[in-house]
C-alpha cells in the first residue's frame, strides 16, 4: 500500500510530496466525518422526504423541505466539510470540527422547522445560526495551504450560501402582514 501511496504522491508547493486529494480527505477525516455523516444523512432525509410525502401529495412546503435537505444540509455540508479538511494547512480539531457540524444541522434543522410549520421566529433564528456558522466557516478559509480554483471555489460557495440567506428570508416573509 506505501508503494501506492508513494507514486500517487506529487510535489507540492513547497517541494514537499503532496497527496492526491482523496487520500488527503482520508488522512484528515476526523475534520471531514461530522458533516460526511450528517450530508449524507440529510440526502437520505430529503429523498425520503420526497418519495413517502412530496411526490404523492406535492406541497409547497414539502418539496422546499425536501431540495433543502438535499441541496444544503446534504450536499452544500459535503462541499463544506471537504473544503474544511482539505485546504487549510492544519484542520480542525475533530471537537471544532463537531461543533461547526452541529451548528449547521441545528440552524438547518431550525429553517426547515420554521418553513414547514410557518413560524417566522424559529426560521429566523435558524438563519441567524446559520449566518454565524458560515461566517466561521468563510473566516477559517482565510489561511489556506491550498492556493487556486479549489480556495476560491470554496469561498464562492460560502459566499452564496451567506448571500441567499436574506434573499430566502425575504422570499418566506413576503406577503405576511
Amino acid at each position: 500500500m506505501s508503494g501506492a501511496v508513494d507514486t500517487a504522491r506529487s510535489a507540492g508547493p513547497d517541494g514537499e510530496p503532496q497527496l492526491p486529494a482523496l487520500l488527503r480527505l482520508w488522512d484528515r477525516r476526523a475534520a471531514f466525518k461530522p458533516f460526511a455523516v450528517a450530508g449524507a444523512g440529510a440526502i437520505v432525509a430529503g429523498g425520503v422526504l420526497a418519495a413517502a410525502i412530496a411526490a404523492p401529495a406535492p406541497t409547497r412546503h414539502g418539496v422546499w423541505a425536501a431540495a433543502y435537505l438535499v441541496l444544503v444540509l446534504g450536499v452544500g455540508q459535503l462541499v463544506i466539510g471537504a473544503g474544511q479538511a482539505l485546504l487549510p494547512a492544519e484542520p480542525p480539531t475533530p471537537g471544532t470540527a463537531a461543533v461547526t457540524a452541529a451548528a449547521f444541522n441545528v440552524s438547518g434543522a431550525a429553517i426547515v422547522l420554521g418553513v414547514v410549520t410557518d413560524h417566522i421566529v424559529v426560521f429566523d433564528a435558524g438563519s441567524a445560526l446559520l449566518l454565524a456558522a458560515l461566517a466561521r466557516l468563510l473566516y477559517g478559509a482565510r489561511r489556506s495551504a491550498q492556493r487556486g480554483w479549489a480556495l476560491w471555489a470554496y469561498r464562492l460557495f460560502i459566499t452564496a450560501l451567506i448571500v441567499s440567506i436574506p434573499i430566502g428570508a425575504l422570499i418566506t416573509t413576503a406577503g405576511r402582514g
